[in-house]
C-alpha cells in the first residue's frame, strides 16, 4: 500500500517580524509512505478490530522523486520476500503518480483502487446532481455504492457514462464535474473489482498505510512542530528504522 501525507517545514519567512506582509512561515511538504505486510499477519482483537502482527514501512523525506520512492519501496518489498509471494496485491488512492509508479515497479501485481476514495468520487457526482443532499440524491449514491461494492462495477461505470450524456442541458460546471468523475472511473475500471478481491481475502482499502501516516504524524506533526529539512529527514529515518525493527543497525 502506498500513499502520501503532509508535514510542516519552516517556510522561507520563518522567524520574520510582524511587519512582514503575508509571511510564508510554514511550508507543507508531502511525505511519501508505503506499508508492506503478508496477509497471514492480519488478526482481530477482542472487539473485532483488524490488526497487523507485523508491518514493514517506507517513508521518504520531502521532495523525494516518485522514481526514487518506488525504488525504495521495491527494495524493501524484496527484502521482505516479495519474490516468493504467490500473489501480490497493491492498494492505493487515485493519485496519478502512484499509478505511474505502480506500472513501473509493480506491473504484475493485482491493483485495487482504495474503496473509500472510490466512494468519495461517487459522492462528488451526487453533490452536483439536482437536489444535492436530498433523500433522492442519497439513495442514488447509496445504490451505486452498493453495486460497486458487491461485484457490479461494470454497470456502475456504464450508468455514469449514460449520466454524462444526459446532462447536456446542465451548467458547464456540473458537466465538468461529471466528466471528470466518469473519466476517473473509466481509468480505474480494472482496479474496482471489490467483490472479487474480497473473495480472494485481499484488502479493499489502504487503511494500513493511512494508519502509518497517522502514527508518523503524531511524532512529526504535533502542536508547535515546524521542521528544518535536516531535522525532519533524520527523525523520519529513525522512525522508519524503529518501526521496521532495524534500529540495531544504528549501533553496528
Amino acid at each position: 500500500m502506498m500513499a502520501g501525507w503532509l508535514a510542516r517545514e519552516r517556510g522561507t519567512d520563518w522567524g520574520v517580524g510582524p511587519r512582514r506582509k503575508d509571511p510564508q512561515r510554514v511550508d507543507w511538504k508531502e511525505i511519501k509512505s508505503a506499508g508492506i505486510y503478508r496477509l497471514e499477519q492480519r488478526v482481530q482483537n477482542a472487539r473485532g478490530r483488524g490488526l497487523l502482527l507485523e508491518k514493514h514501512v517506507v517513508a521518504t523525506p520531502p521532495d523525494t522523486s516518485p522514481t526514487e520512492f518506488g525504488r525504495q519501496v521495491q527494495q524493501e518489498a524484496l527484502r521482505r520476500r516479495l519474490a516468493r509471494a504467490q500473489v501480490v496485491y497493491l492498494v492505493m488512492a487515485g493519485a496519478v503518480w502512484l499509478w505511474d509508479l505502480a506500472q513501473d515497479r509493480f506491473k504484475d501485481t493485482l491493483k485495487t483502487l482504495d474503496f473509500h476514495h472510490a466512494r468519495e468520487h461517487l459522492n462528488a457526482v451526487a453533490e452536483v446532481l439536482p437536489g444535492p443532499g436530498t433523500d433522492q440524491a442519497k439513495e442514488w449514491w447509496k445504490g451505486l455504492l452498493h453495486q460497486l461494492r458487491h461485484g457490479k462495477e461494470s454497470p456502475v461505470v456504464r450508468r455514469l457514462e449514460d449520466l454524462l450524456e444526459s446532462q447536456a442541458k446542465r451548467s458547464q460546471e456540473t458537466r465538468e464535474v461529471i466528466a471528470r468523475e466518469v473519466n476517473y472511473f473509466q481509468e480505474h475500471r480494472d482496479h474496482i473489482h471489490y467483490r472479487q478481491m474480497e473473495k480472494a481475502g485481499a484488502p479493499l482499502g489502504s487503511g494500513a498505510v493511512e494508519s502509518l501516516g497517522k502514527q508518523l504524524q503524531r511524532r512529526l506533526r504535533s502542536c508547535g512542530q515546524f521542521w528544518s529539512r535536516p531535522g525532519l529527514t533524520h527523525l523520519l529515518r529513525l522512525s522508519v528504522l524503529v518501526k521496521n525493527r532495524d534500529d540495531p543497525l544504528l549501533w553496528n
